[in-house]
């Protein structure tokens, strides 16, 4: 086994240190995860997700303060996996703000419904019990259309 000489042992604590200052530098900051983490959580920021996913919305504006951290501690790798979980939070938070807004209007939308059809709803889905596929029918179907009117553009 080879030893290390007076003159060759400083040569391998200097490339030793430039190896760990390489594996440093190696890694650049996170810009362009903390652009998309910062516009995801304005984007959720501007939607319903304040009032519909409060908790989402707050978990991805922590995790981005996290990162920002990390970037100034030059824990680089750190801080763009929180940018990547900030991001995806806030699109979370959005999506759920949509599907509650989507909830809503489907629920006006069937009170509309209920209050435009006489004694009930105006659509009937229920399946017939012979396994068929429910159809759809409204009172209009069951009556037949009149013929067109003659004399008119051709």
């Amino acid at each position: 086994m080879p030893t290390l000489s007076r003159k060759t042992a400083p040569m391998g604590i200097a490339a030793g240190a430039l190896l760990l200052l390489g594996a440093c530098a190696g890694t650049p900051p996170p810009d362009d995860a903390m652009a998309t983490a910062k516009l995801a959580v304005e984007r959720a920021e501007a939607s319903e997700a304040p009032q519909e996913a409060p908790l989402e919305l707050q978990q991805a504006r922590d995790k981005l303060n996290q990162a920002e951290q990390a970037i100034a501690e030059e824990e680089y790798e750190k801080a763009r996996r929180l940018a990547q979980e900030a991001a995806a939070d806030a699109g979370l938070a959005e999506a759920q703000a949509e599907r509650a807004v989507a909830e809503r209007n489907r629920q006006q939308v069937d009170s509309a419904i209920d209050a435009l059809a006489p004694g009930g709803s105006a659509v009937t889905t229920s399946a017939p019990s012979n396994g068929t596929p429910p159809a759809a029918t409204t009172p209009a179907a069951a009556t037949p259309l009149a013929p067109a009117a003659s004399g008119g553009i051709q």
